[in-house]
C-alpha cells in the first residue's frame, strides 16, 4: 500500500512538472504564409555525366596509396607499406611497434605527411625487396618526450609488405582494380553504383536544403510577440547543469569560459539568445500545426525516439528525456511537441512554392 502510494504521488508529480512546460503558441506568435512559398537555394546538385566523372575521381582520389605489384624493390622516393618493432637492447618497446603502415622513404614522413620520423628511420629501407625484413639503427633526440627512450640507440626491424603507387582521378579503370578495391565485379557495375550514389547524395542534399529554406521563410514571414518565460528559464537551467557537470563544478566552468575571454554574463545572454531562436522555430510551426489539426501519434513517436537513440547511441528512453530536458519528464514533454512541430515543417515543405536553384560560388 505504502509502495502504491508513493508511486501515484510520484506519477502526480511527474505529470505536474511536464504540465509547468506546456504553453500556447498563440499566445506568442503570429503567423504569416506558410503555405506555397517560393525559396531559394543555394548549392551543387550536379548530377550531368561531368559530376559523375568527377564524382568517380574523389573516390579514386580517397583510396591514396595502393599496392604496386610491379615493383619489388624500395628505392629512395619509394612509399611503401610497413610493419615495424622498436627494439631497445633487443627487447621490444612500448609504443614502437606498429602495423600496415604506408611511409614515405625519401621525407622520412609519414606517406600523408602527417608525421615525421626521428632521424634515420627510414634509412635501411632503400634496396630492401618486398618481403625483406631489415634493421635500421637510430638515435632518439636528447628531448624526447618519452624520457626512457631519450637520446638512446635503438633498432627499428621493418618488414616490407609492399611498395605502393598513388591512386588519381587519372588511373585506368579495369575490372581487376575494381575487384581489388571496390566491392563490385565490372568497372561497368562500378560506375552504375557510382551514379546511383551520386544522385543519392545530391537528392537527399537538396531535400534538405529546401526543408532548412521552408523553415527559415516561414518563420520569417511570422510575428514573435513574446517568449514563455517559464520555457526559457528551465533551458537555462538545463543547458547550465550540463555544462557545470561537464566542466566539473560551477567554477571549474566559469573559469574556463573566462579563459575564452566570456564571462559568465556574457555566457548567459548568449544561451538565451539562442534558445530563443529554437524557441521561434518550434512555437511558430507548433502553431501551424494546431491551426492544421496535427496531432501526435504514439507509434510514430515510439518510432521517431528509438530512431534518435540509435543515432545518439542512447540505451534508455530515460535517457533520451534525460538528454533533452531537466528530468526525464521535461525531456519527453519536449520532444513530443518537437514531433508534432516536424510534422508541420514536413506538411510546408510538401507545400512549397517555386524553388530556385542558385549554383554555390
Amino acid at each position: 500500500k505504502d509502495k502504491s502510494a508513493k508511486d501515484t504521488e510520484s506519477k502526480k508529480e511527474t505529470t505536474k512538472e511536464a504540465e509547468t512546460l506546456i504553453y500556447n503558441p498563440a499566445d506568442y506568435v503570429s503567423l504569416g504564409e506558410y503555405e506555397n512559398i517560393p525559396v531559394t537555394i543555394t548549392g551543387d546538385y550536379d548530377t550531368s555525366e561531368a559530376a559523375v566523372k568527377a564524382y568517380i575521381g574523389d573516390q579514386l582520389d580517397a583510396l591514396g596509396y595502393i599496392e604496386d605489384k610491379s615493383a619489388d624493390t624500395v628505392k629512395k622516393d619509394s612509399i611503401v607499406n610497413v610493419d615495424y618493432t622498436g627494439l631497445k637492447d633487443g627487447v621490444a618497446f612500448q609504443g614502437g611497434t606498429a602495423t600496415d603502415q604506408k611511409i614515405d622513404v625519401g621525407n622520412n614522413s609519414a606517406a600523408d605527411g602527417t608525421t615525421g620520423f626521428i632521424d634515420g628511420f627510414t634509412d635501411g629501407l632503400v634496396g630492401a625487396k618486398v618481403g625483406d625484413t631489415v634493421d635500421c639503427e637510430v638515435t632518439f633526440p636528447e628531448d624526447y618526450s618519452a624520457a626512457e627512450l631519450a637520446g638512446q640507440k635503438v633498432v627499428f626491424r621493418f618488414t616490407v609488405n609492399y611498395i605502393c603507387k598513388k591512386v588519381t582521378a587519372d588511373t585506368k579503370l579495369t575490372d581487376e582494380f575494381i575487384k581489388e578495391n571496390f566491392n563490385y565485379d565490372t568497372v561497368e557495375e562500378f560506375e552504375t553504383a557510382m551514379k546511383e550514389e551520386l544522385e543519392e547524395n545530391v537528392n537527399s542534399q537538396k531535400t534538405s536544403d529546401i526543408r532548412s529554406a521552408v523553415i527559415s521563410a516561414v518563420v520569417s514571414n511570422a510575428t514573435i510577440k513574446g517568449y514563455p518565460e517559464a520555457i526559457i528559464n528551465q533551458r537555462k537551467e538545463a543547458y547550465l547543469e550540463s555544462y557545470t557537470t561537464q566542466y566539473g563544478g560551477y567554477d571549474n566552468f566559469e573559469a574556463q569560459m573566462k579563459s575564452y575571454g566570456m564571462d559568465m554574463d556574457e555566457f548567459m545572454k548568449e544561451m538565451e539568445d539562442g534558445i530563443k531562436t529554437n524557441l521561434e522555430t518550434e512555437m511558430v510551426f507548433g502553431l501551424i500545426a494546431d491551426n492544421l489539426g496535427l496531432t501526435l501519434d504514439e507509434d510514430g513517436f515510439k518510432e521517431y525516439c528509438q530512431n534518435m537513440m540509435l543515432n545518439n547511441g542512447v540505451e534508455s528512453l530515460e535517457q533520451l528525456y534525460g538528454n533533452y530536458g531537466g528530468s526525464s519528464a521535461q525531456g519527453e514533454a519536449y520532444l513530443r511537441r518537437i514531433y508534432v512541430c516536424n510534422k508541420a515543417v514536413e506538411y510546408c515543405v510538401d507545400h512549397v512554392g517555386e524553388v530556385t536553384i542558385e549554383t554555390a560560388q
